[in-house]
């Protein structure tokens, strides 16, 4: 064959690889709450992961947590992952404030420009300024903290940013939302589920007015299945912020954690065809304490809820996958 013509058949390939890489990448907003659970750092781990592999543009990081040190662990993050330039909005009232074992100690260990919570813009905001940029129905937002500024954008007024209100805001610019809370196809003993609970006039509000699909996943023993975090334990823990985390959080739990947040994250970028079943049939009912029950009728098409494994794959599979998607990239991220 031909060298010019071979060299035009490579370069015309690898740019159309390239390309399509580029056009398939899932727009994402990532909600957290970066503070009660370590698998809020495994989850944005994974998303820094599949944005290396161009399967995810991340458009922006929002903390739903009043946990002052919530912010700067989310720019630790997205620092060390060699994206600090992705913007960071924050609640700024009515929301909650728990306890961390790891955001004030990865803050101060590792480097990071946003100072604290309280210096980050009002997350209502950037996400307005966000969607308003983007092609209609192409953004997935992903949650899984609370839900005070979902049900904050959907409030919003018209701005300057835009004309159109939150709900209106919403159903224009985003595709579908993952929200990661309840245990499904609903809980046993509801009252010792978190994420809904601490604001659940928040809670209550998205379920009944957000105007896109919602694709609900949970807690619980599902997430159980697929025990993670224990290979960031094989990398010297000073030298990346997501293995201290882990070191943090599990001295004395053992070597693994739950998964709840990484399927939230794996089902907003890639889908969940791959491994998971779908329920499209009744609505995620949300009590006024925010717990919850998964109700057949009426039917809300909008609503809709994973919490099984499709018969031919294995909870190890799913474990091995998400386990290599957090540590992809620490060896060559890794600081001095």
């Amino acid at each position: 064959m031909n060298i010019k013509l071979l060299f035009t058949i490579l370069f015309t390939s690898c740019c159309f690889n390239n390309f399509s890489a580029i056009a398939q990448a899932a727009k994402i907003i990532f909600d957290t709450d970066m503070e009660s659970d370590v698998d809020d750092i495994g989850a944005l781990a994974m998303l820094h992961s599949l944005a290396d592999n161009g399967e995810a543009e991340i458009l922006g990081t929002m903390v739903s947590s009043l946990n002052p040190w919530s912010v700067p662990t989310v720019d630790v993050i997205n620092t060390y992952f060699q994206r600090a330039d992705i913007p960071i909005g924050a609640v700024k009232t009515l929301g909650v404030y728990r306890n961390s074992r790891f955001a004030k100690i990865i803050s101060e260990e590792f480097p990071q420009n946003i100072g604290l919570g309280e210096d980050a813009p009002d997350a209502v905001a950037l996400y307005r300024e966000i969607l308003n940029r983007q092609p209609d129905k192409s953004v997935v937002i992903v949650t899984v903290g609370y839900l005070s500024n979902l049900s904050n954008l959907l409030k919003s007024t018209p701005d300057d940013i835009s004309s159109l209100t939150g709900v209106e805001l919403v159903d224009q610019k985003v595709k579908h939302v993952v929200i990661m809370g309840g245990r499904y196809p609903y809980s046993q003993d509801p009252a010792k589920w978190g994420n809904f609970k601490p604001d659940p006039d928040a809670t209550t509000y998205v379920a009944k007015n957000w105007p896109t699909t919602i694709i609900f996943t949970g807690g619980g023993d599902f997430s159980r299945l697929f025990p993670t975090g224990k290979k960031t334990l094989n990398f010297e823990a000073t030298s990346n912020p997501v293995s201290r985390a882990y070191q943090i959080y599990l001295e004395g739990r053992g070597e693994t954690r739950h998964s709840a947040d990484l399927i939230a994250v794996y089902v907003a970028v890639r889908g969940w065809e791959d491994f998971f079943k779908i329920n499209t049939q009744g609505y995620n009912h949300i009590f006024e304490d925010g717990t919850l029950m998964w109700r057949l009728q009426p039917d809300n098409p909008r609503h809709q809820y994973i919490n099984y494994l499709k018969d031919e794959v294995s909870p190890e599979q799913v474990t091995e996958v998400f386990d290599n998607l957090i540590i992809q990239s620490i060896p060559s991220k890794a600081t001095d």
